[in-house]
């Protein structure tokens, strides 16, 4: 009987101990799976369209399941559906729209026994009221702000609502800016968006938003919005100039409407195409060495797309003024006197030979005072000191030259002219006046320092100095001596060279007669004031005869015309335009001729060069001259040769522009 009491009281305790393993097993997984939703939860219901809602909320920790439950609003409304996902999204549907409704979200725990895996409704569930309408978008002002690169939109008058501009790809949409009833998206470095790449276009939708306590409900998108790269760019071009030194410069400009570019420069009044450029080039351009001392004007257009009414362009083309300064490279030089040619740009190199007076050459460029050249197919360097420059490629339109000894000599005592001489072209001066019209004009180049201050202050009073003669042969000075000599004791002619009497004329004695050397000397000067005998400033290259000019090109009328060998030329007589042209000549340091009102000299670079040296002969363009594409050969007349050639006993080809194989070394 005790074993039997004994045996039930180890069953009953071993029961016990069963249950409340049993019990244990069962409790604690269902305690472990307790889950409760994160406090602030975040409910969004995003309307898809077709009265279909897509409802998402915060994840709550360590759930992966979720009951929903939606109900009429209020204490008695019915329930209207309840069910459960896996993840934090459902789709809502079939629901009434524009009543208020109740939403709950219970996490769910999972929990397993020995019967099987279990959920278990968790506590403080996610609860909202809810009414669902597609917010609709109506009409909206959308504008796109070319020049701020901005697409801007107007949604109407504040209803209480923000609104969200979505990027679409497909199906996916990516939001990319939210706020009131207006809108402005960027585009580009900075902005809220980079620019649409070249032929991409993209869409944009809006979408209302309504935003309650832990919910927030998005509307229906509206009608696609696109943009691409042209309508963002601006309709207007920009040219930037940067000065690379030298004459050379970089043009850039910014991107804007059109299909491509280009550059153009204006060359005798008309806009010529320098380069074209596609929307993937680069957008600049590089000028070539410009001519010293020129205005140059450059623009650049758009081309192609689309073209506004009344409009020429897609884009209001820009323009760019350069004026550009002195500079010596591809200007034409002549030796003065035979010079050392030099291997390299050292004052104590070994020369390599010497380079004959009156040789046309091209700079290439200027080092420690010397100019390199190419003499003889080779490469070297002469003394600038003792070189002619002319003046129309290295002054540019600081200064007009016009010198008529190369085409009909102005020279003459009075208006009356000296035979062989008035109207002829002056001996030595054969090949100053080229194929076009233009003149050489040679001028020693350390004087021309004193010209450009002189030009400079010139066009700042309104005015131009024009040049008659610079360098001048010495066989030109002889000539030009003798044959006015002769005429010495002749009477002048009874009319001068426009068929007058002129006005002013030296009184006579009864009988006496007229003569040129009465004209030239009236007992105080004689011809060799106003006409070298042997040798002259002007054989040193040193002198130049000029007047002046408005800068619209008219002549300032001074008390006799240029080169009139006559008394009434000298400076005592000079008016008051003449009077201007000594004061800014003298002004930069020219010394004058009493005998002349034209006339001026450097008489300092004279001194310092202790200049003594009379070149004979006159100058000529012929030769090799150079650019940034290369060589050609010059004729006398200016024209380059073309075709086959040999020339100093060499064979060379040269192509229709002139151009030889043969290119300037680096």
């Amino acid at each position: 009987m005790k074993r039997a009491r004994k045996t039930l009281i180890c069953f009953v305790i071993f029961a016990a101990f069963v249950l409340v393993a049993a019990g244990l097993a069962f409790l604690i997984p269902w305690l472990g799976a307790a889950r409760e939703m994160p406090a602030g939860c975040e409910l969004e219901v995003f309307a898809r369209g077709g009265g279909e809602y897509e409802l998402s909320w915060t994840a709550a920790e360590r759930v992966g399941d979720y009951r929903i439950s939606i109900s009429q609003a209020g204490e008695d409304g019915a329930k209207l559906r309840e069910f459960d996902v896996s993840g934090t999204s459902a789709l809502l549907s079939d629901l009434p729209e524009g009543e208020a409704l109740s939403l709950s979200i219970t996490p769910l725990g999972r929990w397993r026994t020995i019967g099987g895996e279990f959920l278990r409704p968790g506590r403080r569930p996610a609860v909202a009221q809810l009414t669902l309408e597609p917010l609709e978008i109506g009409q909206f002002e959308c504008r796109i702000d070319d020049e701020a690169q901005t697409l801007e939109l107007d949604m109407g008058p504040d209803e209480g609502l923000s609104y969200e501009l979505r990027l679409l790809d497909g199906e996916v949409e990516t939001p990319v800016k939210s706020g009131g009833a207006k809108l402005t998206v960027s585009f580009g470095a900075g902005g809220d968006l980079p620019m649409p790449e070249h032929g991409e276009e993209l869409t944009f939708a809006v979408r209302a938003v309504r935003r309650s306590d832990g919910l927030t409900l998005t509307g229906t998108p509206s009608e696609g919005i696109s943009v691409d790269r042209q309508a963002l760019l601006p309709g207007r071009l920009e040219l930037d100039v940067e000065d690379l030194g030298g004459n050379r410069y970089r043009l850039s400009w910014n991107e804007t409407k059109g299909e491509g570019y280009e550059l153009q420069q204006r060359v005798d009044g008309e806009w010529r195409t320098a380069a074209s450029f596609g929307l993937e080039d680069a957008r600049e351009y590089r000028t070539g060495l410009l001519p010293s001392c020129r205005d140059e004007y450059f623009r650049v257009i758009s081309v192609g797309g689309r073209v506004e009414e009344g409009a020429q362009f897609a884009a209001e083309p820009a323009e760019a003024y350069i004026r550009t300064g002195l500079c010596t490279t591809y200007c034409t030089i002549w030796p003065l006197t035979e010079l050392a040619f030099y291997p390299e740009p050292d004052w104590n190199a070994e020369n390599a030979g010497s380079i004959p007076a009156g040789t046309a050459l091209c700079v290439l460029a200027e080092e420690n005072g010397l100019f390199k050249v190419r003499y003889a197919g080779e490469y070297g360097y002469v003394d600038s000191n003792y070189c002619l420059i002319n003046l129309p490629e290295y002054m540019g339109d600081l200064v007009n030259c016009s010198i008529t000894n190369s085409y009909e000599s102005l020279y003459a005592v009075h208006g009356y002219e000296i035979p062989e001489v008035t109207g002829e072209v002056v001996k030595g001066y054969e090949h100053v006046q080229l194929g076009d019209g233009s003149s050489l004009a040679p001028y020693l180049y350390p004087c021309c320092g004193k010209l450009y201050d002189a030009a400079i202050e010139a066009i700042c009073r309104g005015y131009r100095l024009k040049i008659y003669d610079s360098y001048r042969p010495n066989e030109a000075t002889r000539d030009i001596y003798d044959k006015a000599e002769a005429l010495s004791y002749e009477p002048v002619p009874e009319l001068d060279i426009y068929g007058e009497v002129p006005e002013e004329l030296p009184e006579l004695a009864d009988g006496e007669v007229l003569t040129y050397l009465r004209l030239w000397t009236e007992g105080s000067f004689g011809l060799p004031n106003f006409l070298a005998q042997n040798g002259s400033m002007h054989n040193m290259g040193i002198a130049l005869d000029l007047t002046l000019e408005t800068l619209s090109g008219k002549e300032l009328e001074m008390q006799t015309d240029m080169h009139d060998l006559s008394i009434y030329s000298v400076i005592y007589k000079n008016n008051a335009e003449a009077n201007l042209l000594s004061e800014l000549m003298k002004g930069a340091g020219f010394g004058g001729l009493t005998s002349e009102w034209w006339h001026f000299q450097d008489n300092d670079t004279r001194s310092e060069l202790k200049l003594n040296i009379y070149m004979y002969s006159g100058v000529s363009a012929e030769g090799w001259t150079a650019d940034d594409i290369g060589w050609r050969y010059r004729r006398a007349d200016g024209s380059f040769v073309t075709g086959a050639a040999e020339i100093g006993g060499v064979s060379y080809d040269f192509g229709e522009d002139g151009y030889c194989e043969y290119r300037q070394a680096e």
